[in-house]
């Protein structure tokens, strides 16, 4: 079938009964996660009333990502995907498990806390080049880009459901209860891509020693310093999430000095965030096999610097709107941006390596893109003490736009 005759992708993607199962266990998945980042962040600071251990709970959960990355791309390139998936989503259930189990029995100390945040974050940096590279097994390759976009509203809307009931299951259920519920959503995750049915070519050509190890991983890292358009992706995608940092931590302090309200704001400005990146999903999906994947990605890069100086400025539409209802909008169309940028990024990096390296190269652009979150952060909080918050998010959203710009300038991007 003619990628121009499609009448409608999503009918198209569910189809493929595979990627419908692999749909739900990650959105079952993500459902848990958004429940948990509000129920454990709380235990957090009930069991040592310190912001500080916050920050460095958070500094010890991305530092698995950014080490164990790109090796785990070497295991995922010898090893079958879903058995992969399935290991690691059990066990990332069943530490969650023990954590809430601990907590109700009131026995889980704080260096509990750093312990199982090690082990959790790296079973998802051995899963998580398992879940880029499956998607290349079940979808043709010419509707990866749409499978990519759908599942990023799928995923983010399943994000949504949860942050809107995770009130309610802490109050219902108690904090415990709310984290042993999220470490359940992992285990049936993980039964459910048990269920897909798939050929996977697993490679038994080398022997399981360091040196081989080693071997592959320069392997893949020299094939991506090769390649100019994924070294350009990659940096793409790492350069989001630095200079989304300051929204997530100066997003409290925005929400406080400059709308001058309180915590149900903040909320409302996650929501609308979370509502734009499902929408952008969805719209892409429906119109990625219309436009090049270059194009997508610039427009992305541009929305997002536009608004992003945007949310700088509500003082000044006091006369014409409300600043919360300006910010607010802002937001959701920084959420619709971040799926042009990373949809395209991800769809390049599935198509065009070979099957045998593809794990090797979705680890490392993992690790780059991980990376740039504590580096974005950390650069935040020390430029947060010298200029304001509205300041840095118009720096921020000038740097964007400027970054989308550059990439026009080499021939062979634009052709993609």
């Amino acid at each position: 079938m003619e990628v121009a005759k499609r009448k409608s992708i999503f009918k198209e993607l569910l189809v493929y009964k595979n990627y419908s199962k692999l749909l739900l266990a990650d959105f079952i998945s993500r459902f848990g996660d958004s429940v948990d980042s509000i129920a454990y962040g709380w235990m957090v600071y009930l069991l040592t009333g310190s912001k500080l251990l916050l920050g460095t709970l958070f500094a010890v959960n991305a530092l698995p990502g950014i080490i164990f990355s790109p090796f785990s791309g070497v295991l995922v390139d010898r090893l079958s995907k879903r058995k992969v998936i399935i290991f690691g989503d059990t066990a990332r259930g069943i530490v969650v498990l023990i954590t809430g189990v601990m907590f109700y029995y009131n026995i889980l100390k704080p260096w509990h806390l750093f312990v199982f945040t090690f082990f959790n974050s790296t079973f998802e940096a051995l899963t998580s080049p398992a879940k880029g590279v499956i998607s290349t097994l079940i979808l043709p390759k010419d509707m990866i880009l749409s499978g990519s976009s759908f599942s990023t509203s799928v995923n983010s809307f399943g994000e949504l459901i949860g942050m809107s009931l995770a009130g309610v299951i802490v109050g219902t259920f108690g904090i415990s209860g709310a984290i042993i519920i999220d470490a359940f959503t992992f285990i049936i995750s993980g039964l459910i891509v048990g269920f897909l049915k798939i050929e996977e070519v697993v490679s038994k050509d080398k022997e399981v020693n360091i040196k081989s190890y080693f071997e592959d991983l320069k392997e893949g890292i020299l094939y991506v310093k090769g390649k100019r358009i994924i070294l350009i992706y990659i940096l793409m995608a790492a350069l989001v999430n630095f200079c989304l940092a300051p929204l997530n931590v100066l997003m409290p302090a925005y929400v406080k000095e400059v709308l001058l309200s309180g915590p149900e704001v903040l909320s409302i400005l996650g929501i609308g965030l979370l509502l734009g990146i499902t929408t952008g999903g969805m719209v892409i999906s429906q119109i990625s096999h219309k436009f090049k994947k270059s194009t997508l990605a610039i427009m992305g890069f541009l929305l997002l610097g536009v608004n992003y100086s945007l949310i700088s400025l509500p003082g000044f539409f006091n006369n014409l709107f409300s600043p919360i209802a300006v910010a607010t909008c802002a937001y959701f169309f920084i959420g619709f941006g971040v799926p042009l940028v990373s949809t395209p990024v991800r769809a390049y990096i599935l198509t065009n390596p070979p099957s045998n390296i593809l794990g090797r190269v979705v680890s490392l652009m993992s690790m780059c893109t991980l990376s740039a979150i504590p580096l974005g952060g950390a650069l935040t909080g020390v430029v947060s003490q010298y200029i304001s918050t509205e300041g840095m998010f118009l720096a921020m959203g000038i740097c964007i736009t400027i970054i989308a710009l550059m990439p026009l300038l080499d021939k062979e991007f634009c052709k993609e």
